[in-house]
């Protein structure tokens, strides 16, 4: 039931962010904002998903004209993905709502029911970790 909540929470909160990027995109345009430039490679590491994952969802991303594809100087086979004008735009937009509606939500808290969100979120934290660095499949340890 807890899991159902959570989802519950994470898709709707995207919608708020805006109903055009999903959550996995958002987190594409907020990398590429950082680091200037990814190539698809990296990126499906950095969000654990896989290569075709990450191509559906750039094309998507370039289809509405936030990124663009640049080959490498360094080396011609080797495709990067960078923000767009429009696409910084959008990400410096949807992080403003993002502090918008976290201002809002984290209101209605008291001092001591954050501290208690805070604590269980840190002990699922700890207890993923856990789990992972037991897993033999895993490949962070």
């Amino acid at each position: 039931m807890l899991s159902q909540q959570m989802t519950k929470f994470v898709v709707s909160y995207g919608k708020l962010l805006d109903p055009d990027v999903t959550a996995q995109q958002y987190l594409i345009l907020q990398i590429l904002s950082g680091t200037g430039q990814r190539n698809s490679s990296e990126l499906a590491e950095e969000l654990d998903v896989t290569l075709p994952a990450i191509t559906n969802l750039t094309n998507k991303l370039v289809r509405k004209g936030y990124l663009e594809r640049r080959t490498s100087d360094a080396d011609r086979r080797s495709v990067n993905l960078h923000l767009t004008d429009q696409g910084r735009e959008v990400e410096r937009r949807l992080v403003a709502r993002y502090k918008e509606l976290t201002q809002q939500m984290w209101s209605n808290f008291t001092e001591q029911e954050l501290d208690l969100l805070l604590a269980s979120y840190q002990k699922m934290i700890d207890s993923f970790q856990h789990i992972q660095s037991q897993d033999p499949d895993s490949d962070s340890k």
